[in-house]
C-alpha cells in the first residue's frame, strides 16, 4: 500500500465524517437549553404536531439510522483492510532487518556501530516503503444512491389468462421425411391465476403465481411429420406427378410374383397414389391403377430433363396406322428441324430446306406434317425423281398412269406445291363434308373414307399397299425425335 493512497483514504474518510454531519444535520432538532451546570439539557416536544410530520420525521430518523450504519460499516471494513495491509509489511520489513545471534558477542562499539547502520537502513526502508492502492475502495456515495432511489412494491391480483395448448407429432410415412402438416389446429384455453406481482420503481421485475385454476380446457394441436426417404429425395408428394426411368411393368398387387397389367414405356408420366412402404408405388396410368416399384420412378424437380424426354414419348405414342391425320402432331419447329435433317437419302436437301414450310401447315392446316413429309419422301425418293426436279413437285400432283411427266403439275416453288396438296387433303380426303376446316372453309369431303392413311389410300392412290409404304417412312420419322 502507497503513502499517497494511505492519504488518500484518510482524505475519503474525513468526506465521509463530513457527509454524515450533512446527513445529520437534515433532521430538523430544537436546540436545547441549557438550564445550569450539571444539569441535563432538556428539549421540549411539542406533543401536538401534526400526524403527518410526526411521520414524516419517523422516516427521516430511519434513513439516518440506516446511513449511519453503513458509514461505520464502511470505516471499519477500510480500517480493518489498511492495518492488515500495514501489518504485512512490517512483518516482511522486521523479517528483512532479522539481525544474527553473534551480534550479541560483539563489542560495545560495534555494537554502536552497527545501530547506526540499522538506523540508516530503517530510514532508507521506510522511505523506500511504498503502499498498494486499495482497488476494492468502497463508494459510499454510490452505496446511498442505489438503496435510497430503488422503490420496491409488491402487488396482488386475479386475472384471466390464456392457456397454452399443447402440441402432438405423429409419424406418418406418406409424408416427406422431416415434413411437418399440421391435421388439427390447437386451440388456446383459459385459467384463473392469483399472483403477487413485484415492482420496482413501478416496473414489474417478477411474479410468484400462488394458484392457477382452469376455466376452459385447451384444444391440443396435432402434427403429423413424415418419415419417407422415397419422397424426401424425390421432393414429391402423394398425388404429384411422377415419371418411370426405365420401361417397367405394371403389377396388380406390391409383389415381383403379381399379374402384369401391362408395360409403361420409359420417361412416361404418371400419378402418384399410395406408398406401400418404400419399396413399392401404387400409381395411376392413363386411368389405370397398379404397383411399380419406387426406385423406378423420378420428378421434374430432381430430373429436369425428363420433361422434354415425356413430351417426345407421349408423341411417338400417337404414331399408328389407325392414327388421325387430321390433328396437328404438336411437334415444334425444332422437332422438324431434327427429323428432316442429316438424311443421307435427302442427297439434295430438299426435305431438310422445307422443314419450316411442314411445321407451318402441321399448325395452321390440321394435318399431320409428319405424314404429309412421309407421301412427298415416298412420291418423289426423297426429292430425286425427274417431276420432283424439274417442276419442284415433291407428290407428282396431278400426273395420270398414261402420261404422269406430262400431266403432273409444275410450281414455281416446293413450298408451293406442298401446301397445294395440303389443302386438297384437308378439304377432300381427311375430314368429312361440313367440318369447319382452314380459312373459315367447311370441308367437301369429296373423297372421304375416314381420317386414317388407309382412308386416304382408297381413292388417292391406284396402290393398294401405298398407306404401308407411306407409314414407314412415317414410322422412320417419328423415331428421329
Amino acid at each position: 500500500m502507497r503513502i499517497n493512497d494511505f492519504e488518500k483514504m484518510q482524505q475519503n474518510l474525513a468526506q465521509m465524517k463530513s457527509n454524515l454531519e450533512q446527513i445529520q444535520r437534515m433532521e430538523p432538532t430544537k436546540p436545547a437549553k441549557r438550564i445550569s451546570k450539571g444539569r441535563r439539557a432538556v428539549q421540549k416536544v411539542n406533543k401536538r404536531k401534526h400526524p403527518m410530520a410526526t411521520r414524516i420525521a419517523k422516516e427521516e430518523h430511519i434513513i439516518v439510522m440506516i446511513t449511519i450504519a453503513i458509514v461505520a460499516f464502511t470505516f471499519i471494513f477500510s480500517t480493518s483492510i489498511f492495518a492488515k495491509t500495514i501489518s504485512e509489511n512490517l512483518t516482511e520489513s522486521q523479517t528483512v532487518r532479522e539481525e544474527p545471534k553473534e551480534q550479541n558477542n560483539l563489542s560495545s562499539e560495534n555494537q554502536e556501530q552497527l545501530q547506526e547502520e540499522s538506523q540508516q537502513e530503517g530510514q532508507a526502508e521506510t522511505t523506500d516503503l511504498v503502499l498498494e492502492k486499495n482497488k476494492n475502495a468502497i463508494q459510499l456515495e454510490e452505496i446511498l444512491l442505489e438503496n435510497v432511489s430503488v422503490l420496491k412494491s409488491k402487488e396482488y391480483a386475479e386475472e384471466e389468462r390464456p392457456l397454452d395448448f399443447e402440441i402432438t407429432y405423429n409419424e406418418n410415412p406418406n409424408l416427406p421425411e422431416g415434413e411437418e402438416v399440421v391435421t388439427t389446429e390447437g386451440i388456446a384455453g383459459k385459467q384463473q391465476v392469483k399472483v403477487i406481482k413485484s415492482y420496482e420503481n413501478d416496473e414489474l421485475v417478477s411474479e410468484d403465481v400462488l394458484e392457477a385454476i382452469v376455466i376452459e380446457k385447451a384444444t391440443p394441436q396435432i402434427v403429423d411429420r413424415g418419415t419417407s426417404k422415397f419422397l424426401n429425395n424425390n421432393k414429391a408428394h402423394l398425388g404429384d406427378t411422377m415419371y418411370v426411368t426405365k420401361d417397367v411393368s405394371l403389377k396388380e398387387t406390391a409383389k415381383d410374383s403379381a399379374s402384369e397389367i401391362g408395360t409403361i414405356l420409359k420417361s412416361l408420366d404418371v400419378t402418384l397414389k399410395e406408398l406401400e412402404g418404400e419399396e413399392w408405388c401404387k400409381i395411376s396410368y392413363d386411368g389405370i391403377e397398379g404397383y411399380v416399384k419406387c426406385k423406378d420412378l423420378t420428378t421434374s424437380k430432381v430430373t429436369p430433363g425428363i420433361l422434354e424426354l415425356n413430351r417426345i414419348q407421349r408423341i411417338k405414342m400417337t404414331l399408328g396406322k389407325e392414327m388421325s391425320l387430321n390433328r396437328s402432331t404438336n411437334l415444334t419447329l425444332e422437332d422438324y428441324k431434327r427429323i428432316l435433317s442429316g438424311n443421307p437419302a435427302d442427297k439434295n436437301h430438299i426435305l431438310e430446306q422445307n422443314a419450316e414450310t411442314f411445321y407451318n401447315i402441321d399448325k395452321n392446316y390440321h394435318i399431320n406434317g409428319v405424314f404429309l413429309a412421309s407421301m412427298a419422301i415416298h412420291e418423289s425418293g426423297w426429292g430425286t425423281s425427274t417431276i420432283a426436279k424439274d417442276k419442284k413437285n415433291l407428290f407428282g400432283y396431278g400426273a395420270y398412269d398414261s402420261s404422269p411427266y406430262d400431266s403432273s403439275f409444275s410450281f414455281e416453288t416446293y413450298a408451293e406445291g406442298i401446301e397445294l396438296v395440303a389443302k386438297v387433303l384437308v378439304k377432300n380426303y381427311i375430314n368429312e363434308a361440313g367440318t369447319p376446316i382452314y380459312e373459315n372453309e367447311l370441308a367437301k369431303g369429296s373423297y372421304y373414307n375416314g381420317s386414317t392413311i388407309a382412308g386416304v389410300n382408297t381413292r388417292y392412290a391406284s396402290d393398294s399397299n401405298w398407306h404401308n409404304k407411306v407409314y414407314k417412312y412415317m414410322e422412320y420419322l417419328y423415331n428421329r425425335l
